[in-house]
């Protein structure tokens, strides 16, 4: 007798039929899948500095212009490597808006020292070789030397002046595009 009295209290318990304790057991399960989607998903997303300005990279078309800008090492792979196949350029434009005078400087990644350039209010063009040309990504660009009012075209524009002889900010680097044939 006393087994059946036992079923009586328990009829919570009874088979499809849900008891007190599945809507928090529920909740906790539903709660832990999102919490885990979430992760997985920042875990998953490309590591990239979205603060980071980009550098513009060029086309084929606009190599031939760019060449004389680069040292000389970067220049004789530039003229063998017609198809960009190799290493791609990217290219910044300076100047020193308000300040006709200028300065001279270089600018630097963490594979690349480009010549000396006297920069002033006219703004030029320069290229500069990937560091970064398989994979893309984030990498550091200085500007060494001395111009007051130091202003490098990215996206977005960033403003260099070197403090001390140099400036550095992140950049952002596209991987190389498809090899042309």
């Amino acid at each position: 007798m006393q087994n059946s009295a036992d079923g009586d209290r328990r009829s919570d318990l009874l088979p499809g039929r849900p008891g007190k304790t599945a809507l928090p057991t529920l909740a906790l399960l539903l709660t832990g899948t999102v919490v885990l989607g979430v992760a997985g998903g920042w875990f998953l997303s490309p590591r990239e500095a979205s603060d980071a300005p980009v550098v513009a990279m060029l086309s084929p078309e606009q190599l031939a212009d760019a060449i004389p800008t680069l040292d000389a090492g970067a220049q004789a792979t530039a003229r063998s490597d017609q198809r960009e196949c190799r290493v791609p350029f990217g290219f910044i434009t300076v100047a020193t808006p308000g300040n006709p005078a200028g300065g001279t400087v270089s600018f630097r990644t963490s594979k690349y020292q480009s010549p000396p350039f006297h920069v002033t209010d006219t703004p030029q063009r320069i290229a500069i070789p990937s560091p970064l040309p398989e994979t893309g990504g984030v990498d550091l660009l200085s500007a060494d030397g001395d111009a007051k009012g130091l202003v490098v075209s990215l996206y977005p524009t960033a403003r260099m002046e070197p403090v001390n002889g140099t400036k550095t900010v992140k950049v952002i680097w596209r991987p190389r595009p498809p090899c042309k044939s």
